[in-house]
């Protein structure tokens, strides 16, 4: 749906100038401005702020250029933020989401843990690192820092854990940590060749 339609014959591409919202087989349904079509690919792409929501309530907010391979359900964007259905959000570069087993993969990536883990509305759990993945199983990050303070009203961050891989068991729902130091402001205090707690 939109408010101008092209279609380019020769080059087999529609193009939608505008406010466009796509409707995949009642699976995904996507909204963005200025998006091509490109039938004989099968790929739907552009380079404005799109917003898709999946059959599961997964919510995916591409921030910059874009491309969605319908065939193979992946979708390849510069820039990203994922809400699961869970309201966990994931913040990626160069991010590449296989949507068929919900599979992310992308570089500096910054999860925002739901606020109640650990049964504390008032945590902030966060991780971040130079790169990772997610599934439906487990999220991997690599180069990590992770900390339940909560930083936007400025009264910490008192303690963090770094590790050179963080990993988030989803099914046993436990957080583990490869290689780690606890650090108290800024300081290295203790080192942790593994550690693992609930989530």
């Amino acid at each position: 749906k939109g408010n101008k339609i092209f279609y380019d014959r020769n080059k087999d591409l529609v193009y939608s100038s505008g406010y466009t919202e796509i409707d995949l087989d009642k699976r995904y349904n996507i909204k963005s401005n200025d998006i091509y079509y490109d039938r004989s690919l099968k790929e739907i792409y552009g380079d404005k702020k799109t917003f898709i929501k999946d059959y599961k309530n997964n919510f995916y907010e591409l921030e910059e250029q874009f491309e969605f391979d319908i065939e193979r359900e992946v979708i390849k964007s510069k820039k990203s933020i994922v809400i699961d259905k869970n309201d966990n959000k994931y913040i990626f570069e160069n991010l590449l989401i296989n949507l068929k087993n919900n599979e992310i993969v992308g570089k500096e990536i910054k999860v925002e843990f739901e606020d109640s883990y650990f049964g504390n509305k008032k945590n902030d759990p966060k991780v971040r690192g130079r790169g990772g993945y997610s599934n439906e199983e487990e999220l991997k990050v690599y180069k990590a820092v992770f900390s339940t303070c909560n930083i936007e009203n400025k009264k910490c961050r008192g303690w963090e854990l770094s590790a050179d891989e963080f990993k988030h068991n989803k099914k046993r729902k436990i957080f583990e940590y490869y290689n780690s130091w606890l650090r108290i402001f800024d300081f290295k205090v203790f080192y942790l060749p593994y550690f693992n707690h609930p989530d």
